[in-house]
């Protein structure tokens, strides 16, 4: 229908919003909530609905990401940037290798599904490691960042939270490095933290799985 005016009276929406571009990596599952987020080589951090198998919202980060984490609460995530695809003269790398951000999930109720990239907001950026991010946890106690990078050494930071009088949106974080683990002889695969928050275990291209005092950065060679 061309006619003058029936534009106008008919609103356009996107029938599928999702990750493209090359590789999909970076996946957790919300804490208490039928949530989870994505990240990609799109450049993109991507919120979904377990149930409805919908984007709630979309955020634009400006480099490839491979690896994500909700924080213990749900209030924020950490994303851990870099990566490259393709091989020989046809790579395109990232030119962020090595940052972390913490992202605020705070959502406008009142924004249309799909529609929420402005409630989305940085609350910290930090880029100690050389090479690019392979894996990210918040400690269960939230107060601590494990980082494991591509330069075979994995960073903890002390997280401070600055939370607002609803107690349901993170304002702001800082994050401080505490210690820096460098005994694995290839890249960072995976990490986790034990349950008090703090020790770790971490798993490299070389097949090893390591312990580590999460405060000091010290190898502890018994399970």
């Amino acid at each position: 229908d061309l006619r003058e005016g029936a534009f106008a009276r008919h609103s356009a929406k996107p029938l599928i919003s999702g990750h493209s571009s090359d590789e999909l990596w970076g996946l957790d599952t919300h804490p208490t909530l039928p949530e989870y987020v994505s990240v990609g080589d799109d450049c993109y951090l991507r919120f979904w609905h377990l149930h409805t198998r919908q984007q709630m919202g979309q955020l634009s980060m400006g480099s490839m990401a491979r690896c994500v984490a909700y924080a213990p609460t749900g209030f924020a995530v950490a994303v851990g940037f870099g990566g490259r695809v393709g091989r020989t003269s046809r790579v395109r790398a990232s030119k962020q290798d090595g940052m972390v951000r913490v992202y605020s999930t705070k959502l406008n109720p009142a924004a249309a599904l799909g529609d929420n990239t402005a409630t989305y907001s940085k609350l910290a950026q930090v880029r100690d490691a050389k090479q690019w991010i392979s894996d990210v946890k918040f400690s269960p106690q939230g107060d601590s960042l494990a980082v494991g990078s591509h330069d075979n050494a994995i960073y903890v930071y002390a997280v401070s939270w600055s939370v607002g009088p609803d107690k349901t949106q993170v304002k702001s974080a800082q994050l401080k490095l505490v210690s820096k683990f460098s005994k694995h002889n290839s890249y960072i695969t995976h990490l986790d933290y034990s349950v008090d928050g703090r020790f770790l275990q971490s798993n490299c291209g070389a097949y090893e799985l390591l312990f580590s005092n999460a405060t000091n950065g010290q190898q502890i060679t018994s399970a």
